[in-house]
């Protein structure tokens, strides 16, 4: 690189690089897949929040949506077939892709059942000695993985090499600490429990409808069937068939509805309908749906289908389990599926009180589950763990480099480590943090990093 022709609007900034691994199950359509999704909008919300950040997320291939400014998509082959996913480590791809050139102050995982390997690969074949914080979307319980090798040891002894691994619920924190006493002494479930850490998957304030439109009077129109929707994965750990057997029931009492199942292949009943589209199809159909059911779950996690009813005015009857009620302490609950007949004739009947439902729950999204709260504690801890980081506090070396910044102006990594004649036994991330210290070197926003000295 130039320095004496580089770009100077290249703003710099004691940038922290944080380097994401992937958590990709749906190949065959990345902007569809719950991952990009997640990552995408946790991004979003830490750049509202702050302006240092540099992200590298490996990729399977590039993903337009994720194109950010301070985004560098490093291209990896991997799997998205779940259990072989979590198995596949590819060392030599992942120690190439992961240069020397570049630098990661940080490691965000999203598979920790890779996270050993990871590590491993960066601190003894590489000059990266980074923090590693995560997040897990899937833990392979016994009684929900229905394959016959699970990944659920190895996902713990990766949570193990994290700071803090983020899931869902508590409900869903006491099942892995459940499961993970049949193979780890106290000690480690111990140290488990201090890692874990809730984040509700809120949502974007941006989605939330100003305000239901109800119908003029309370009364639907008496042409139109009144729709039901089943807005979560039709599967066996979420109690589908149990739920369509009461819909069955109560379609024998009265025919005035509809059952919406979007993620369903094709209808099953007279009174089913599967129909699908885009987000904004997503988003209109839930405005034009009479009342939504939260059913009973084995997997205990964090119920985005519920949230994105209730953001869009969906009043919501919930299985009574902790899991929900995280969700909504104060909403409507039922125990078994009896109740849940009862109460969807309630319902069906009482336009009004339906109504109320519905605004309760659109204001109790609006003022407690908007996932920028969750995301400004992310980026505290983004900066507790950055204190971590190992640090050279006296050198001649870091006083030589500091010297060579404020000489030349700015200087790359790579330029650092062939000036030094560093090879991978010497780590760079403590003089790295060292250099930032000083409060006229910055690093740049850019894939490649800068140390410039700033007048």
């Amino acid at each position: 690189m130039n320095l004496e022709n580089y770009d100077e609007q290249v703003k710099s900034t004691k940038t922290v690089r944080i380097l994401v691994y992937p958590n990709i199950t749906f190949g065959k359509d990345l902007e569809k897949d719950s991952y990009i999704q997640v990552i995408k909008k946790q991004i979003t919300l830490l750049n509202q929040i702050r302006n240092d950040l540099w992200f590298y997320l490996i990729l399977p291939k590039e993903v337009p949506s994720l194109a950010f400014d301070n985004v560098s998509q490093l291209l990896l082959d991997i799997p998205t077939h779940p259990p072989t996913m979590r198995a596949h480590f590819d060392t030599q791809a992942v120690k190439k892709l992961c240069s020397n050139n570049l630098d990661f102050d940080l490691v965000m995982s999203h598979l920790p059942e890779h996270t050993y390997d990871l590590k491993n690969v960066l601190h003894n074949v590489t000059q990266h000695t980074p923090k590693f914080f995560g997040y897990c979307h899937w833990f392979d319980f016994k009684s929900v993985a229905n394959w016959p090798m699970n990944s659920f040891k190895k996902n713990i002894l990766g949570i193990l090499e994290m700071d803090r691994c983020y899931l869902n619920t508590e409900s869903q924190k006491k099942l892995v600490l459940t499961e993970a006493k049949e193979t780890f002494n106290d000690e480690t479930i111990s140290k488990l429990y201090q890692i874990l850490t809730v984040q509700h998957l809120g949502v974007d304030k941006k989605d939330i409808i100003p305000a239901v439109q109800h119908p003029k009077g309370g009364q639907y129109d008496k042409s139109t069937k009144k729709i039901i929707v089943f807005n979560h994965r039709p599967d066996t750990y979420k109690h589908y068939k149990e739920f369509l057997n009461v819909c069955d029931k109560l379609y024998k009492q009265r025919q005035d509805f509809n059952v919406w199942v979007p993620l369903a292949s094709k209808p099953d009943r007279n009174y089913m309908i599967t129909d699908s589209g885009d987000k904004d199809f997503y988003y209109k159909m839930l405005q034009t749906s009479y009342i939504g059911y939260s059913p009973k779950q084995t997997y205990g996690g964090w119920s985005v289908a519920t949230t994105d009813g209730m953001m869009n005015g969906v009043p919501y009857i919930m299985y009574d389990a902790d899991y929900y009620r995280e969700l909504w302490n104060e909403g409507v609950f039922v125990k078994n599926d009896k109740e849940l007949l009862d109460k969807l004739n309630y319902y069906l009947d009482n336009e009004y009180i339906r109504n109320d439902l519905s605004d309760e729950g659109l204001a109790h999204i609006r003022n407690k589950l908007v996932f920028k709260k969750e995301i400004e504690k992310m980026s505290d801890y983004i900066n507790e763990l950055l204190k971590k980081l190992p640090i050279v506090k006296k050198s001649e070396k870091i006083k030589d480099m500091i010297k060579q910044t404020k000489r030349k102006g700015g200087v790359t990594k790579k330029d650092f480590i062939e000036y030094l004649g560093w090879g991978v036994g010497i780590k760079w991330t403590p003089y790295r943090r060292a250099l930032l210290t000083n409060p006229k070197i910055y690093d740049t926003m850019s894939k490649d990093p800068v140390y410039k000295w700033i007048k």
